[in-house]
């Protein structure tokens, strides 16, 4: 095939692709027209973004960050009027692709033309460009079919949460999902990549660090050889790096929009405020961790044109409408509440803000200061430097972040940091003496990765991916009702009662006929205290705020018989009170069960237990 029909070709497969997840397909097939659906969305809605910025032309790969930003602040609005069900965000993604279809389409002949102009020259971008393309395939195909997900992160279950929003098209639970550390950008995000298929919230991770190593590729520009290395060796690393998350962590996504405002804070003109804005405000809303990056972002671009006040208004506009939705959902879900149960879900009590304040400038300015001396002097990497100081020492200091989970919001940051490194360094002349170094770094890091235990093995990881595609078409385990074995018990529930429910599964409740409280949280973990007295149990004072009236507990068969046991000592000894391992159990004894079935019991608060 020669060259001028590989242009038209792959043209035409940029417009076909996306929509092919419309087809009845299966298995991996699915999963990556899925995917290219998302791609094509994204584009799509970075296309208008850059039009109402007033930009015509733009780069392909940043763009996408816009959209996936705009769509972000779109799925939040609809959130936040309760519009978040699976059918707006259908038509959110398939209208933001078909936005990208009629643009390439219309400009046929255009890119058409510019692939036949890279094929023309130094083909050395090739390379790079397959390893990303085989590479990322393998990485979210192992998303897809990852049999071991960790459905929670330090607010609660996001697998439910997501549930919860494409059944009744908001968050209304402030006990299941508080997001204390973040606003809810990564349920809407969940939400959108729901709308271009069914499975696909397990990829977008996965996709964003495809999309983020997409955008530094078309950074470095890889037309010879050195810089075709840069880009092979940012490849390998990203993808050999032993980093598997035991918790959804927004790792790929958040990568993929700090490096967009890196670059944008590097370019030699003011960038363009409602881009900017919308990704300051994404990031925001995404991770409580990554809100210092967004205010340095924001604060450089703002200072550039102080003096424009339209454009002051746009950049704090664009953050605001990021940020604002999610954040009055969750003050409505937080209210719809009584004062008593805010106060039990409170979370400890932390040292003085200005201490920490204090205490993440003494870390922020002398890592600031180490960055810029030890790099070469580069608008881009000042920006990248400073960023990501203020944002570990923020971190570190916990102003933006508290407990073990948020030291993990360390990786994205970083990662970004070292993309933009990459980019920087393979398009300036340091490229031949850093070359060395470079090359010992991604020895260490392939060397971590093959030996690193579990599944934090690289090689493991893809291995897993190739052989396990089968999983993708049938689950396993995978239940014929989505809803059993719930359904069955809370069917004695009249609808629209609120229940609170500690279940291993909660993301298999129906969220349309029940209002639920999900108990089984971070935050409520703290008032489960295991006891062996039959004193007022603190979660049932919290259940006594909540306005719910029945619970539905799922335990172990252990505990079952346990209670057994406990009756027989009981009758046997005449102990006048129960004895009962936890609260749980504690709850079950205060109040009447309703229907019990395997390690399963639905109590209806305010109804007397047993004598």
């Amino acid at each position: 095939m020669g060259a001028a029909v590989i242009g038209p070709a792959l043209v035409a497969a940029a417009i076909a692709l996306p929509w092919l997840s419309l087809l009845p397909l299966h298995g991996a097939a699915a999963v990556l027209a899925h995917a290219l659906t998302l791609v094509a969305a994204f584009h799509g809605a970075g296309l208008v973004v850059a039009r109402l910025a007033g930009r015509r032309t733009g780069a392909p790969w940043l763009m996408v960050q816009w959209g996936a930003a705009a769509l972000i602040t779109l799925s939040g609005a609809a959130i936040a009027v309760g519009a978040g069900t699976l059918g707006p965000h259908a038509v959110l993604v398939f209208g933001a692709a078909a936005i990208h279809t009629g643009s390439v389409g219309v400009r046929f002949t255009s890119f058409a033309g510019r692939f036949d102009d890279s094929l023309t020259g130094p083909r050395t971008w090739l390379v790079p460009a397959v390893l990303l393309a085989v590479l990322g395939a393998l990485a979210v195909l192992g998303a897809a079919g990852d049999p071991l997900p960790r459905p929670f992160d330090d607010d609660g279950n996001l697998l439910a949460q997501l549930r919860r929003v494409l059944d009744t098209g908001t968050l209304g639970d402030p006990v299941g999902y508080p997001r204390r550390a973040q606003l809810g950008a990564q349920i809407a995000l969940a939400a959108i990549a729901s709308g271009a298929g069914d499975g696909s919230a397990r990829i977008v991770d996965a996709l964003g660090l495809v999309l983020a190593l997409g955008l530094a590729l078309s950074r470095i520009r890889a037309r010879d050889a050195s810089a075709a290395i840069w880009a092979v060796v940012l490849i390998v690393a990203a993808f050999g790096l032993a980093l598997a998350p035991t918790d959804p962590l927004p790792y790929g996504t958040a990568v993929g929009l700090i490096v967009a405002l890196h670059v944008m804070l590097g370019e030699p003109e003011p960038p363009p405020a409602l881009p900017l804005a919308l990704t300051a405000g994404a990031l925001v809303a995404l991770r409580h961790e990554l809100a210092p990056i967004a205010a340095v972002a924001v604060i450089a671009a703002w200072a550039r044109r102080r003096g424009d006040h339209r454009r002051t208004a746009i950049l704090i506009g664009g953050v605001l409408a990021a940020c604002v939705p999610l954040g009055v959902t969750r003050m409505v879900a937080w209210h719809a509440i009584p004062p008593a149960a805010r106060a039990a879900l409170a979370a400890p009590p932390e040292a003085a803000l200005a201490v920490r304040l204090v205490l993440a400038a003494a870390i922020a300015l002398p890592a600031a200061c180490v960055l810029r001396l030890a790099l070469p002097d580069n608008p881009t990497l000042r920006w990248a430097a400073i960023t990501t100081a203020v944002a570990l020492g923020a971190l570190v200091a916990h102003v933006t972040g508290a407990g073990p989970y948020a030291l993990r919001l360390a990786w994205p940051i970083a990662i970004a940091f070292m993309v933009t490194l990459v980019i920087e360094l393979a398009r300036s002349r340091w490229a031949g003496p850093t070359a060395l170094v470079a090359s010992l770094v991604l020895c260490v890091l392939i060397l971590e990765g093959r030996d690193a235990p579990g599944r934090l093995r690289w090689s493991r990881r893809l291995a897993a991916a190739t052989t396990s595609l089968g999983y993708l078409e049938h689950p396993p385990g995978e239940p014929t009702d989505p809803g059993a074995p719930y359904a069955a018990l809370l069917a004695a529930v009249p609808p629209g009662q609120a229940v609170a429910v500690w279940v291993t599964e909660p993301e298999r409740l129906d969220y349309a006929r029940h209002r639920i409280f999900d108990l089984r949280t971070p935050a409520v973990a703290r008032l489960r205290v295991h006891r062996w007295d039959d004193h007022a149990p603190p979660l049932e004072a919290l259940l006594a705020a909540l306005p719910a009236s029945f619970v539905l507990i799922e335990g172990d068969d252990a505990a079952v018989l346990r209670t057994q046991t406990d009756l027989l000592y009981r009758f046997v000894c005449a102990v006048p009170r129960p004895i009962c391992a936890d609260d749980l159990e504690a709850l079950a004894w205060h109040h009447r069960v309703l229907a019990r079935r395997d390690n399963l019991v639905l109590v209806a608060l305010g109804a007397p237990g047993r004598p």
